[in-house]
């Protein structure tokens, strides 16, 4: 009966805890239901990376099961950060979506108990073939990082995701799978990549290699059990990796948890260890500690059995009785593993030195857990700036019947910072609990921070440090991002040891050695923490978040790429955004660098920033010389503070709920891309979609544009306008639209203009188009945004008002031509391009209008979420057109 309470006690709290794991990044699960997990990891060594092309190709039922599972080290490996996708959730694309995505891919792991790495690669968009893909991406470099990956990591099996042939569809999965294969040759070769054995990894083979046979039913494969139901967890291994899958919200890969039976499928491709194909996973792979015994001279043997003995009545005593019980094996475990560590050979890069040493960290965790000591190391800000002093405090909690020896807390900055620890007689403000916490707030001793101290059972202790920035610290931008890209490669850091993680460790850590006295045991442990902000909101509650470094002012252009069309004459203004994340006050001056013959006034702007989250405009008059032509130009912000000329920077905190905050530090020079265009004089409303930025594109034509919401879809409210776009996605993001579609085609029927940019195949179900429309399966598109274009009807309406398009109007596109085009359509629309990838039939679904009642009906798969964020002249010109065009003129072009 204990036994069976004991389960159901921790599956009532995994059950509310997992799915939330990702949110709170840093916590921890209930003491005994981490302890437990731990034992799964500590006794055997085996470890299995799975590779893939993209964030959301990896099997995360596989990596949940192994990893939370069976005890396995298990490791996911992308080639990308996605960054080529769309965004389902906000406006970032390219490096700023890629941090996102690699965001989403910590919080999957923090769920599922997987490692994340990734290569170089970027995710230049959809690729039809490995060749096209290989031609952006350079074979060797590429190959490189999952070799590096798999010497790091040291996997024992690899799982490629896809196969290496063209059946995988993607070009990137295409790719993926064949450097799988070469790579599991390639890493334990020392002639290969010989330059990474100097920067610390050594050969290492992979025994097996299997990939997953995805759509072949027949294929020889081994069978995984993913839907058992975990008694640690109270969820099964697939639920538990749905919430994992969820976390990808920028895909829109929310899913349910369904209970059930359910499994993955592997088949087998090569073994170095002669394993048959029906084999399971890891056999003929020597997954136990006597293994590493051969290194230990006489009485290893005998000293790994009593290891594992301990471990084994630890993990049957922990969920028979009291979880406390427990603790007497495992402090017997580590008692044993020390002296494993001390007969191992001294060279910590040998293999039996780095897995007793793991063990060790591993049994610390587990014995912490369930004596329930915390440590919480808190910064008192979460953004500093170079040259902010910040408070930091240490607090370790015993909060079972645990007394602990404590030597004092370091704190660990990167070079050039200073750590001064503060005595007791240090003041500090109160943290912000909430009205009702302060009530019950208790005055926390503070301890010394030269001195040893001992607190008892349920006490808490207390240390304050002050921590100073130098005034030469750089913002806290991710790693990948530090050097100019190589083409579609980002360059690896100077640090090999960040090399393939996801960002940086942070900058600041505190560790503490502590002795704990429990049950008449005492045991030496090492305590570490990354230091963290911990905030409280007043409704929501506690939160928690990462300790970054952001510039003293941030300067933001208006907008990234400004159109100028050449027939706008005289000056025009920019603007910037200055934002404080200094303490202080800032004040200086900004003056614009223009291109030879520009002239901008004044010079320069005054600005007063008083604190932190303070905001001031700034704003130039500007002027091109006479005469100026076409072409682009940069209007580059300087910044003078009272500390001399400061380099502007723009720092965007990328933040969601389900992700970890980032910084993303960027230029905030303004490019000016002049051309000609015109657009007439209408009433534009917007129905955003899922983030494009199709308004601000609007405006820069010099149009009003104002944004449809849910409560906008009465007749009169939609009479005002004269067009309505439809952003991306927008049917299946919007319900309100799905709602009033049918109000939306009467407003066409009275002589609207309705431009509706690409949905997806959702766009089926509903038959929202005023005649019928299909989106093929797959869709079709045109990946290359070189792809020849050719004009079906040069007279056609929405090809000559209020610009007359020609051939050159598509050259300079970006990443693609479109995506999901129709691949059907009533004969009652018009199309008017024509288009294909290599080797492929043309396509006609791109652009597609036809006169509705006294209105116009304009369906567009062309990406121009892309090209008009990008200031693509001709794709502005199509633009501009789309949105004057009306049924009335439609048909006085088209009358014979």
């Amino acid at each position: 009966m204990r036994h069976r309470a004991m389960y159901a006690l921790i599956a009532s709290a995994a059950c509310g805890l997992l799915p939330t794991l990702a949110h709170a990044q840093g916590s921890r699960l209930p003491g005994a239901i981490e302890a437990g997990l731990i034992l799964r990891q500590v006794d055997g060594v085996k470890r299995v990376l799975v590779v893939a092309a993209h964030p959301d190709d990896e099997d995360t039922a596989l990596l949940t099961t192994l990893a939370r599972g069976w005890g396995v080290e298990a490791a996911y490996f992308s080639f990308t950060r996605g960054e080529g996708g769309q965004n389902l959730i906000g406006t970032e694309l390219g490096e700023g979506l890629g941090i996102i995505r690699s965001g989403e891919l910590l919080a999957a792991r923090a769920i599922d108990g997987a490692r994340q790495y990734f290569g170089r690669a970027f995710d230049f968009g959809y690729s039809k073939s490995a060749e096209e893909t290989f031609s952006k991406w350079e074979r060797e470099r590429v190959l490189s990082d999952l070799v590096w990956t798999i010497r790091h990591f040291r996997p024992h099996v690899l799982v490629t995701m896809w196969s290496g042939t063209a059946s995988d569809g993607h070009g990137h999965h295409h790719v993926a799978g064949i450097l799988a294969h070469e790579a599991f040759e390639a890493a334990g070769d020392p002639a290969r990549f010989p330059e990474q054995l100097a920067a610390g990894v050594e050969p290492w083979a992979p025994l097996k290699l299997y990939r997953r046979p995805l759509f072949e039913p027949g294929a020889t494969a081994i069978g995984i059990e993913t839907g058992t139901l975990d008694p640690l967890l109270g969820l099964s291994h697939h639920q538990v990796a749905m919430a994992s899958r969820s976390q990808h919200r920028s895909q829109d890969f929310g899913t349910a948890l369904p209970p059930g039976p359910r499994s993955t499928r592997l088949s087998l491709v090569a073994s170095r260890v002669g394993a048959e194909a029906d084999a399971p996973l890891l056999a003929g792979v020597d997954t136990t500690l006597a293994a590493l015994a051969v290194e230990l001279g006489e009485g290893g043997e005998a000293e790994i059995r009593a290891y594992r003995d301990a471990i084994r009545e630890a993990a049957e005593t922990l969920v028979a009785t009291r979880p406390e019980a427990a603790l007497p094996p495992l402090a017997e475990a580590l008692r044993r593993l020390d002296t494993l560590r001390d007969m191992a050979p001294a060279d910590p890069a040998r293999e039996v030195r780095r897995e007793f040493d793991r063990r060790a960290l591993l049994l610390q965790r587990a014995i912490l857990a369930l004596t329930g000591v915390r440590m919480e190391l808190r910064a008192r800000d979460d953004i500093i700036v170079p040259g902010q002093t910040v408070l930091v405090e240490a607090r370790v909690w015993s909060g079972a019947g645990t007394a602990i020896e404590l030597d004092p807390p370091l704190i660990e900055a990167p070079a050039g910072w200073t750590v001064e620890g503060l005595g007791p007689e240090a003041e500090a403000e109160p943290d912000d609990l909430g009205t009702f916490a302060r009530f019950f707030r208790q005055e926390d001793t503070v301890r010394d921070p030269a001195a040893a101290t001992r607190i008892a059972a349920g006490e808490l202790a207390l240390w304050r440090y002050a921590v100073t920035v130098p005034e030469d610290a750089r913002p806290t931008s991710p790693w990948f991002l530090d050097l100019a890209r190589d083409g579609d490669l980002y360059q690896w850091p100077e640090e090999p040891a960040v090399r393939a993680l996801p960002f940086r460790p942070p900058s600041l850590h505190g560790r503490m050695a502590a002795t704990l006295s429990t049950g008449g045991e005492r045991l030496r442990v090492e305590i570490e923490d990354p230091v963290r902000f911990r905030g409280v909101d007043g409704v929501t509650g506690e939160f928690w978040r990462p300790v970054l470094v952001a510039p003293r002012v941030s300067v933001e252009p208006e907008t990234g790429t400004m159109i100028w069309p050449t027939d706008r004459g005289g000056a025009r203004d920019i603007a910037f955004r200055l934002e404080s994340h200094a303490p202080d006050p800032v004040s200086g001056e900004v003056e614009l660098e223009l291109p030879a013959g520009w002239q901008a006034t004044p010079r320069r702007v005054r600005f007063e920033l008083p604190g932190e989250g303070s905001v001031q405009g700034v704003s130039f008059s500007v002027e091109p010389p006479g005469g100026a032509g076409e072409g682009e130009f940069l209007a580059r912000p300087r910044l003078r503070t009272e500390r001399g000329e400061d380099a502007a920077l723009h720092a965007t905190i990328i933040d969601y709920p389900h992700i970890e905050p980032r910084l993303l530090a960027s230029d905030p020079s303004m490019r000016i891309v002049r051309f000609s265009v015109r657009v007439a004089d209408r009433r534009v409303g917007y129905v955003m979609g899922s983030g494009d930025a199709g308004p601000e594109a609007i405006r820069q034509l010099g149009l009003e544009v104002e944004l449809i919401e849910p409560g906008d879809w009465e007749a009169e409210r939609l009479d005002r306008f004269d067009t309505i776009v439809l952003g991306v996605r927008a049917y299946e993001v919007r319900e309100d639209l799905i709602a009033a579609n049918a109000e939306l085609l009467d407003w066409v029927e009275r002589g609207g203009t309705a431009v509706v940019q690409y949905n997806r195949y959702e766009f089926n179900r509903g038959a929202y188009a005023p005649y019928p429309i299909t989106i093929g399966r797959p869709a079709p598109r045109v990946t290359r945004e070189d792809a020849p274009v050719t004009l079906l009807d040069e007279a056609a309406p929405l090809l000559v008002e209020p610009n007359h398009l020609g051939p050159g109007d598509f050259e300079g596109w970006v990443q693609e031509r479109g995506l999901y085009f129709p691949s059907e359509w009533d004969p009652r629309y018009q199309a008017l391009l024509e288009m294909a990838d290599p080797g492929e039939p043309p396509q006609r679904g791109s652009l597609l209008a036809a006169p509705v009642g006294r209105g116009l009906y304009i369906h567009t798969s062309l990406s121009f979420f892309r090209q008009l964020r990008a200031g693509v002249p001709g794709a502005f010109r199509l633009w501009a057109n789309l949105i004057s065009l009306d049924g009335r003129r439609w048909r006085e072009i088209t009358a014979p």
